[in-house]
């Protein structure tokens, strides 16, 4: 039986990955992870960013919903700094998105707060979703070992910001 968090990004048709790069919070790793996958997935920057950085550097970066292209997903993956959770969240809502997953140190009582103000589905707080992707990259592999080792992966989704956090463990 497939753990929940694999189901939802299994069957993400497109997702919306939101950063902030002037806090030092641009997913470039994740960025780069899905792009190898061939994952439909647009990159929005609260900060402006144009261009993705890191192993992928030069792919396209979306500084506001209204560039974004029409079919994107009803998932957003949050990469903000906690404080800017609940702002990330709004730009999720104004793209169209229902669900919201909040990667790791993303997760704030502010944030998904608001999520659920707004209606959106609160998938996760604090698990990064590249653990849940099938056929990952070494790296990927090694990092979800550990996970899986400290008994993390297979726990259910956490969706209470207030929650002791479940990054590595």
């Amino acid at each position: 039986m497939a753990h929940p968090l694999e189901t939802v990004m299994r069957e993400a048709d497109g997702f919306l990955l939101i950063g902030e790069s002037s806090k030092g919070r641009f997913p470039a790793y994740s960025y780069h992870v899905y792009t190898k996958h061939k994952r439909r997935f647009y990159c929005l920057d609260l900060d402006g960013l144009t261009e993705s950085r890191g192993k992928t550097a030069g792919g396209p970066v979306y500084a506001s919903v209204a560039e974004l292209p029409a079919e994107r997903g009803d998932l957003a993956i949050v990469w903000t700094h906690p404080h800017s959770a609940a702002r990330a969240v709004d730009l999720a809502h104004e793209a169209g998105c229902t669900r919201v997953w909040f990667s790791f140190g993303a997760g704030h009582r502010d944030g998904t707060a608001r999520a659920r103000k707004l209606g959106l589905d609160v998938v996760e707080v604090g698990r990064c979703p590249v653990y849940y992707l099938d056929g990952k990259t070494p790296e990927c592999v090694a990092h979800t070992l550990v996970v899986k080792v400290s008994g993390t992966y297979g726990r259910p989704p956490q969706t209470d910001s207030e929650a002791r956090p479940r990054v590595m463990w």
